[in-house]
């Protein structure tokens, strides 16, 4: 069966979805995106952090800094993270930790041959975990150009690097699902939910999959959930945006399922 018999109850699903989160409201501060961004600060309060981590001869100025730019790109502050990357690697020196930091800010950027460069580069680095992040970076970037053939040989090398990153895990079936395959999305999708099931990007992924199988039902459940504050006074793991975000990635993957003519397989039930 074609997935697109499926297409005028998906995005009734999603409309009411959205319309039911817009008449409940929150007493906390909404999340923001496909799936919810810590809160951080803007690069100048990080800046400010630092100066202030700097003047305590206790902390590792350099940790610190470190962790400062991974909060920056936490907060998709890609710029700003690139800007930072060079400053350390001017004041410290290179290390394989701020070089994917870097290469990450270039591929976040748009610089598509110097981030290659900067991942491959670390495809040969000793610590495994690094050469994970490098493969994973690199399928990231095929699959923003389309190349799925390559980005899912680079995103299948990081798992092997990394068995339970459920990030990775989610990116890879993501990467799947682009391809119009979700037959090969689902073990990468269900294992990743179940790892990370209070991360919402992963989850939203997951909302992703058994909509695009045609399991409305258990993707409103999930959707449901999401859309209810984790504990009291807590912000939900999903916004209206969020919602948005995932209807345009639906069709997205139905086009891409209509193309390759695979029609949805049986979903299997996996409650994270």
């Amino acid at each position: 069966m074609d997935s697109s018999t499926h297409l005028p109850h998906l995005t009734r699903a999603l409309a009411l979805g959205v319309a039911a989160w817009l008449l409940a409201g929150c007493a906390a501060k909404p999340a923001q995106g496909y799936g919810a961004a810590p809160e951080l600060g803007t690069a100048q309060q990080a800046q400010q952090q630092l100066e202030k981590a700097e003047q305590l001869t206790q902390i590792d100025p350099q940790q610190t800094y470190l962790n400062l730019i991974a909060q920056m790109q936490q907060a998709n502050q890609w710029y700003a993270s690139l800007a930072h990357a060079e400053a350390f690697e001017r004041q410290y020196g290179s290390n394989p930790q701020i070089r994917l930091r870097r290469a990450d800010a270039l591929r976040n950027t748009g610089q598509a041959l110097p981030a290659e460069a900067a991942y491959r580069a670390l495809l040969g680095e000793a610590d495994t975990q690094v050469q994970a992040r490098a493969s994973r970076g690199l399928g990231l970037l095929y699959a923003s150009q389309q190349r799925y053939a390559p980005a899912m040989a680079q995103l299948e090398r990081a798992r092997q690097l990394d068995p339970i990153d459920a990030d990775l895990l989610a990116d890879l079936a993501y990467t799947h699902m682009l391809d119009g395959r979700l037959d090969a999305a689902a073990l990468p999708m269900l294992q990743a939910a179940q790892l990370a099931p209070a991360n919402a990007r992963v989850q939203l992924n997951l909302a992703l999959y058994w909509l695009a199988s045609g399991a409305q039902e258990q993707a409103a459940q999930l959707l449901q959930r999401l859309r209810q504050p984790p504990a009291p006074g807590a912000a939900p793991l999903i916004d209206a945006t969020s919602l948005q975000t995932l209807q345009a990635r639906l069709a997205t993957v139905e086009q891409a399922v209509r193309a390759r003519g695979q029609a949805p397989s049986p979903v299997v039930s996996a409650q994270p």
